[in-house]
């Protein structure tokens, strides 16, 4: 059964793990899999475009690289596993929750990503230029370089976040709390329209927005 509060998504509505039947068939472009699980497996090069996962748990699994465009995760768990490289550009996720792990050099632009959670994730180098993101939080994850260029993010939070140059440029921001993230953007700061922080923030981040609008402080 799901649960949700106004500002969490809802958990991903999944069998009992005993339920879930392994997958153990090689993932290909247009597969459906369906209340199945994965633990421990190596994913490299994969195409797997217009695939689509639903009520599935991801255990400890390593992508690297590979084709998952167009990809559909839905009712999704994600633990403990490594995304090194891999193409999900315009990807749809649903009601979905990354759990720890790590997220590289991952392509999701152009993606639509409503009520997922990111939890505890190293996502680095990212990439969710032109992506839509809805309903979501990130969870005590550090962003090094994560690219929100042209992002349209609305109702999105970062609880315990560490942003390293992030770039938000040309990003939309609708409801956005980044209250209790530590912030460093290198780009975007007119793009923080429609965001919240607390008065500690704004005081890091004075210094950069003061050059930004070309403010000698003497």
């Amino acid at each position: 059964m799901r649960s949700a509060t106004p500002n969490h998504p809802p958990r991903p509505d999944l069998p009992p793990e005993t339920e879930l039947s392994v997958l153990d068939l090689p993932v290909r472009d247009e597969g459906h899999y369906e209340c199945q699980r994965v633990d421990g497996a190596s994913w490299e090069d994969v195409f797997a475009s217009h695939a689509r996962f639903s009520q599935c748990l991801l255990s400890d699994v390593t992508v690297t690289g590979g084709e998952w465009s167009k990809t559909t995760f839905a009712d999704v768990r994600v633990a403990d596993s490594r995304l090194l490289g891999p193409d999900l550009s315009a990807s749809h996720w649903r009601d979905t929750e990354l759990v720890r792990g790590i997220a590289s050099g991952v392509q999701w632009h152009d993606a639509d990503v409503r009520r997922v959670h990111f939890d505890q994730v190293k996502l680095d180098a990212v990439n969710f230029r032109g992506a839509a993101l809805t309903d979501v939080v990130f969870t005590d994850c550090l962003l090094r370089e994560a690219d929100f260029g042209g992002t349209k993010m609305t109702r999105v939070r970062f609880p315990g976040c560490t942003f390293e140059d992030a770039d938000f440029s040309r990003a939309k921001l609708s409801d956005v709390d980044l209250r209790g993230a530590r912030l460093h953007f290198k780009a975007g700061f007119d793009a923080l329209r429609g965001a919240t922080i607390d008065g500690g923030q704004l005081v890091e981040l004075a210094p950069a927005l003061a050059g930004h609008v070309g403010l000698r402080i003497a």
